[in-house]
Order: C-alpha cells, then sequence, then structure tokens
C-alpha cells in the first residue's frame, strides 16, 4: 500500500510535470529575467491552487488533463521551431491540414513525440491509478499548499501587473498556457468567420471591365501557377550552385524578381495574400470581398482552377470555387482520387482547358510543389541529385534532405517549362506568373530551424521566388506592361503585389486594382518598407519579428538596406 508521504511527494511530481513547458521557455523564449519570473509564478500558483482543490489528487490531475494536452503539443512545437507559443495559424492548421501533410510531419517528429510519450503517459496512469485506489493527499498538506497557492497567487498578480505596465511584456502572448488558451479562442473565431464567407461577400462586386480593344481576335491566356514551399535560395535563377532550373534558364521571355519576398508562412494566409485584395497590411478584407477568379470572370475571362492540393473548407477552397470550372485533382466526388499524386497530374486538366475555343482564358494552378516529405515530390525516374533518402528529418541527414528538396524545385522547372509549351501551343498573347506561398528552413544554420509555419519567420521562409513569362505576341501587343516587368524585376516587392499585377496583365480595369502594387506597371511604387503577418494578423517590419540572424541574410541578400 502506497505511504501517505510518497502520495504526498507525488503533488510535486505532478507540479513539475504541468510546469515544465515553463520551465524550458526559459531558455528559448527570451522573455528577460521579469518575464520569466512572471511566466513561472504565474501558472505555478495557478496549478497549486488546481491540484488542493481537494485531497483527491489523482481526479484533479485528470481534470487538469487539457493543460497536459497543452505542455505536449507546446513541447512538440519547441522542438520543432525552436521558440514561440501555440499560435492561432498553429490551431487552424489543426483543422485545415489533410491526413496525408499530418501523418508525413508525425512521422519525422518521433524524438520529441517519443518524449511527450515518456513524460505525460506515465503522469497520466499513475493520476487514474491515484484517483481509482482512493489515495488522496493529506489534510494538513493540502490546508499548507492551498495557503501558499493563495499568497503566490497574490504575488503573481501584482508581478504581472507592474511587469505589463513598466515593459512591452503582453500576458496572452508570453504566459503558457494563457497564451495558447487566448491563441485558440482567435482560432474559434477566424473558423466562425471563415463559416459565414459566402454571407459577408455575397454582394461584392469589383465592377471590374476588360480594356482590351473587343474588335481584337487575338487569343488571351494567362497562368498563375502558385507553388507551395519553394525557397529562391535553391532556385539556380537566384544564384543557386546547383543546376535546379536547367529548363528556365534558357526561357525567352522570362522575367525573374530578384527582390521579392512572401508576407506569410503559412498557406492558409500567403495563397488568399496571392489571389484576393488581402494583404499583410489589411488581412481582414478577405472576409468581406472576392477574389481574382471573380475579378477576372466579371471582365469577362473564362477562368479555371486546378489544384493538386485537397481541398481544407479554407479561403483558398473559396476562391477557388469563385472560377467557371473549379477542379481539385483530389476531389472524389468529382472523379478524382485520393491518392498521392504528383503536380505533373496538373497537366491533363490545364492541357484540356487550354484546347478549349476560349477568346479569353484565365487559369490557376495550386501545385504541392516542394511540400515535406521532399522525397514524395518527384518521381523517382527524375531524381538527379543523389543520394535522396533520409531516415527522418534530422540535421545529421540535411545533406540527403537538401538533395531530395533541390529534387523537387528541378521538378518544378520542368512543370513550368512544360507549361509554358502548352500555353505557346495555344497561341496568341500569353503570360506564365509562377510564385511559392512561402519558403522552408532545412536545418540552414546553428539554430537547426525546420519547416514553415514557425511563429517567428526566418529569412529562409519569407525568401521565395517569382517570375513571369511573356510570349512574342504578349510582348509585341502589350508592350508597357512588358517594359514594366523588366523595368521592375530587381524593386523591393511583396506578395499582396501578385493579385493587381494579374489585373494588369491582363487588362482588368477596377477601382480596386492598385496599379502601385502592380509589377507589370510603370507607376509600381518600390515597397522599402515591407511586412510579415503574424499570428495576429497584425503587419509587422521584418526587424520586429526577425532574429539578427535572419536581418543579416535579408542585407547580404540586398533584400534591406
Amino acid at each position: 500500500m502506497m505511504k501517505q508521504k510518497t502520495i504526498n511527494k507525488l503533488f510535486y511530481f505532478f507540479l513539475t510535470v504541468l510546469i515544465l513547458p515553463n520551465i524550458i521557455q526559459i531558455y528559448t523564449e527570451g522573455l528577460g529575467l521579469w518575464g520569466n519570473m512572471v511566466n513561472i509564478i504565474a501558472p505555478v500558483a495557478f496549478y497549486i491552487l488546481a491540484l488542493t482543490v481537494g485531497r483527491r489528487i489523482g481526479r484533479t490531475v485528470i481534470i487538469l488533463f487539457p493543460f497536459l494536452f497543452l505542455g505536449a503539443f507546446q513541447l512538440v512545437l519547441t522542438y520543432l521551431y525552436g521558440r514561440g507559443p501555440i499560435a492561432v495559424d498553429m490551431w487552424l492548421n489543426l483543422v485545415t491540414t489533410n491526413g496525408d501533410e499530418v501523418g508525413e510531419l508525425l512521422s519525422q517528429l518521433l524524438p520529441a513525440i517519443g518524449w511527450v510519450v515518456i513524460i505525460y503517459v506515465p503522469t497520466i496512469i499513475l493520476a487514474i491509478t491515484l484517483w481509482t485506489k482512493k489515495r488522496d493527499l493529506d489534510h494538513t498538506f493540502v490546508k499548507h499548499w492551498r495557503k501558499s497557492g493563495f499568497i503566490m497567487a497574490v504575488a503573481a498578480i501584482l508581478l504581472t501587473t507592474t511587469v505589463t505596465i513598466s515593459t512591452d511584456f503582453i500576458p496572452t502572448n508570453s504566459i503558457f498556457p494563457l497564451n495558447a488558451c487566448y491563441n485558440c479562442t482567435l482560432a474559434f473565431g477566424r473558423e466562425k468567420a471563415s463559416a459565414e464567407y459566402h454571407k459577408t461577400s455575397d454582394h461584392f462586386t469589383f465592377n471590374a471591365k476588360s480594356t482590351i480593344d473587343p474588335t481584337d481576335t487575338t487569343r488571351q491566356t494567362i497562368v498563375c501557377v502558385v507553388g507551395e514551399t519553394s525557397r529562391s535560395d535553391n532556385w539556380q535563377l537566384y544564384g543557386y550552385h546547383r543546376p535546379t532550373n536547367p529548363l528556365l534558364t534558357k526561357q525567352q521571355g522570362l522575367t525573374v524578381f530578384s527582390n521579392y519576398m512572401s508576407q506569410s508562412n503559412t498557406t492558409h494566409k500567403s495563397v488568399p495574400i496571392l489571389l484576393s485584395l488581402a494583404s499583410a497590411e489589411d488581412f481582414n478584407i478577405l472576409f468581406r470581398t472576392k477574389g481574382i477568379m471573380q475579378a477576372f470572370r466579371e471582365a469577362g475571362w473564362h477562368t479555371a482552377y486546378i489544384s493538386n492540393q485537397q481541398r481544407n473548407h479554407s479561403f483558398i477552397d473559396f476562391l477557388g470555387e469563385q472560377a467557371d470550372n473549379c477542379i481539385f485533382l483530389h476531389d472524389t466526388a468529382n472523379g478524382g482520387s485520393k491518392a498521392m499524386t504528383t503536380d505533373s497530374d496538373v497537366l491533363t486538366p490545364l492541357r484540356n482547358q487550354l484546347a478549349k475555343d476560349y477568346h479569353k482564358l484565365f487559369v490557376v494552378v495550386h501545385t504541392y510543389g516542394s511540400h515535406f516529405d521532399y522525397a514524395d515530390r518527384y518521381p523517382k525516374l527524375m531524381a538527379h541529385f543523389l543520394p535522396d533518402s533520409y531516415n527522418g528529418a534530422k540535421p545529421q541527414y540535411r545533406q540527403m534532405m537538401v538533395n531530395a528538396y533541390d529534387n523537387s524545385i528541378r521538378f518544378t522547372d520542368w512543370l513550368l517549362h512544360r507549361i509554358i509549351r502548352l500555353a505557346q501551343q495555344r497561341g496568341g498573347a500569353t503570360a506564365m506568373l509562377f510564385t511559392s506561398d512561402h519558403g522552408e528552413d532545412i536545418f540552414d544554420d546553428s539554430r537547426k530551424l525546420f519547416l514553415h509555419a514557425s511563429p517567428y519567420p526566418s529569412f529562409y521562409q519569407l525568401h521565395v521566388p517569382m517570375v513571369i513569362w511573356t510570349s512574342e505576341v504578349y510582348t509585341k501587343q502589350f508592350p508597357n506592361e512588358a517594359d514594366a516587368l523588366h523595368r521592375n524585376s530587381q524593386l523591393p516587392a511583396s506578395s499582396n503585389c501578385v493579385f493587381h499585377t494579374l489585373l494588369t496583365l491582363g487588362h482588368v480595369a477596377t477601382t480596386y486594382r492598385n496599379d502601385t502594387l502592380s509589377l507589370a506597371s510603370r507607376r509600381f511604387m518600390p515597397q522599402q518598407k515591407r511586412f510579415f503577418l503574424d499570428d495576429h494578423n497584425t503587419p509587422r517590419t521584418y526587424e520586429e519579428c526577425m532574429q539578427e540572424t535572419d536581418i543579416r541574410l535579408l542585407k547580404l541578400k540586398h533584400i534591406i538596406k
């Protein structure tokens, strides 16, 4: 039979497990002395009071299971990103990320998951055992610690208030698990707003018109290809030492935008920024307006949206569904398949659209690009950089991972070359724009950062490629736009320029088009001050959200001065 003294000691064990994420954050979050004190004392006071509500500690710990879950979640994210809370975007990812991606990611996080299992599973089993066997804390012990908890709670309130007033410390951003709970409520609010999008945007119109001479019989075709997880630093076109763009480097009519950055490091934000009026400066306009497909439709273009990604009931789906033809390759209801596909599968529906006798055709193609697991993103026969197999996402396998990642970039190069050839075969005035939603970390420096969507972006997550190809017919028929592309190719730009650039390329006129944001316009204004859309949908300058290592890289690449 378990002795009373041993049961009392388990109080300290449970308290330690609950406070473990806060202890680790002393070394990861950079909160400073007073911030760290608040982030320890306030949660400890809360947990002590919770654990001493009654003597039946096993039952209390089970009731506190949501906080154990948050702790486990936080530890995994700390392992993955190195720092940052359970963000709003991370909560949203739980409902917008498809099962295949989740499986691929979890399979590479086994070390972190292993530690979580070792720490939290025995804790839960022990709590259940104490509860079922009615092993309770000593009455005097509970009374003593309850009094201590109240004293500590008063001290925590005074300390938190003082630190908040005298510094830039924000409790809902910095105290775990308060920040996780706060971000969860924000995520629910955004999910609710997304669900109501069709109502809030129902009456919106661009009042768009085409400025192309209606008597002009020349076919007009614009293809926008949205890539996934492709970063500029691994593109040969951007100075990479490997031949990852053997076809595009020889492509006539191609303009490379060397000073271009994404405004978000998450797909569910970055793609809507590309395809709508939304930007880091005003992301909430997305909830009451429509997207690029609607604008082109109003101007008399036939529109198509082709996606190699699965539906996830996000704004990406909503914007795609505004096209005349919306094709998700994984949509089984429309004859698609849930089986894994490569991006080459988009070529068949694209070829079908290009073969139709539309006078003006606008197509958006959303690819799977270079999303992890990199080795699954290209046919094995097209593997150029070897070896490209690795046993999990670990720093020691970085070279093999980079080989696989570079193979995926090379496959993207092949795909874009094929799309350009298909567009050329259609004839007429044709243009293709490619950009990626965001980039990726691949254990690039001593921080050993991996993946994307971290609360604090890195240089590699935001520095993405954008290229625009125009046919000879397009260049001759629309010399002003073709000339503007070349003039603006080295000027500072962000992903909120894509929407306005596409409208200009298609000569779609609307009061919502801003030519100072259009890279195809001579009125384009260089974006000297660029922004990142943070987890709370607030625009942040690079200096506000990036580490010094990333700022140095931005300066080295001449992205900022």
